[in-house]
């Protein structure tokens, strides 16, 4: 019929929120991949960090074994206290040769304004740079000489190890007075005598100026002009004993080195006491050598403080130093695993 109802449609059914199945990542929209390249780079940064890393590990370590031993500590502020009066020393040229030729540029330019018999005043601009360079300079020479009091210090009592150095060769010639001793063996004990007596002598009168100099000693001896007088030559004497020794220890390292076909390795030694041999006769030539140029290097510097004046500029003190300490420096620091 015309007039019959017509069905109403039903809304269309919600989706219950518990029930609706997941989008999945593949149908939304997702943030970019990251690029290959960077992904390689951040891992040769992890790579680089981590060698790094062990490798300054590994270095801390082996200067914590360095300054663990008083010799160790010693070799390492020699070398610093000479590298730090050498860099000091070539700054200091620099800025006088930049200053001297500031000076000039001003006096040509004045020499073409004044008149006969005039003169005048005139500040220097410093640069900021020139300012950092003095700053410098001044900073590496006091640390230098800071490092320097400290090792002069702690010698105050090298007259006890010398004492047990003394000791312990007068009890190996008493072991071997009944029996035959190399000619090599002879001379070297003869001479190593004779440089714990000139390191004795350096090592008293080395400590009588120090402690001198800091006011320790205070009689009348050491007071005023007279003591003054008195602590320069005992500086100079000391000098001129280490002196001494380094001229002896030149004269030991000859006598190794002139009786060296005593020492040489037989054919007829098995493998493993050949390859023993071997190995101490390698470490005895490096000691050898490091003794050389330590004690060549140290030669010229106790001529120049043998002498009230001095004999090298503070470069060339700066350089050998560099070269004496850095020998033991470098055989120490080899030495470290």
């Amino acid at each position: 019929m015309a007039d019959e109802q017509q069905p109403v449609p039903s809304p269309p059914a919600l989706a219950d929120p518990t029930t609706q199945t997941p989008i999945s990542p593949s149908s939304s929209t997702s943030a970019p991949a990251p690029h290959p390249r960077s992904s390689s780079l951040i891992q040769t940064l992890r790579v680089y960090m981590t060698i790094f890393a062990s490798k300054t590990d590994h270095t801390l370590v082996r200067l914590n074994t360095l300054l663990s031993t008083p010799r160790g500590t010693d070799v390492l502020l020699c070398t610093l206290s000479y590298t730090l009066q050498l860099l000091s020393a070539l700054l200091s040229r620099h800025l006088d040769a930049q200053m001297n030729a500031i000076t000039a540029t001003f006096a040509e330019k004045a020499d073409a304004v004044l008149l006969p018999g005039e003169s005048f005043v005139a500040a220097v601009p410093i640069s900021r740079g020139t300012r950092r360079l003095q700053e410098i300079a001044t900073g590496t020479k006091a640390l230098s000489g800071v490092i320097a009091d400290f090792r002069i210090f702690v010698r105050l009592w090298g007259c006890v190890g010398l004492y047990v150095w003394l000791r312990d060769m007068l009890r190996g010639d008493a072991v071997r007075k009944n029996g035959s001793m190399p000619k090599k063996e002879k001379a070297v004990r003869a001479i190593t005598y004779a440089e714990i007596v000139s390191l004795i002598a350096f090592q008293v009168l080395e400590n009588g100026a120090y402690l001198a100099s800091k006011g320790v000693l205070t009689s009348a001896s050491w007071s005023g002009e007279l003591g003054k007088r008195r602590e320069t030559r005992w500086w100079v004497w000391s000098c001129r004993f280490w002196a001494l020794y380094v001229i002896l220890e030149g004269v030991r390292l000859g006598a190794l080195w002139y009786y060296e076909p005593e020492g040489q390795i037989r054919e007829d030694d098995g493998e493993k006491e050949d390859k023993i041999a071997r190995e101490r006769k390698s470490l005895e030539n490096k000691v050898w050598w490091r003794d050389l140029v330590s004690n060549v290097a140290y030669f010229p510097m106790t001529l120049h403080w043998s002498t009230e004046e001095g004999l090298l500029s503070e470069i060339l003190v700066g350089l050998c130093g560099v070269f004496a300490g850095g020998a033991n420096l470098v055989e120490a620091w080899a030495a470290i695993r």
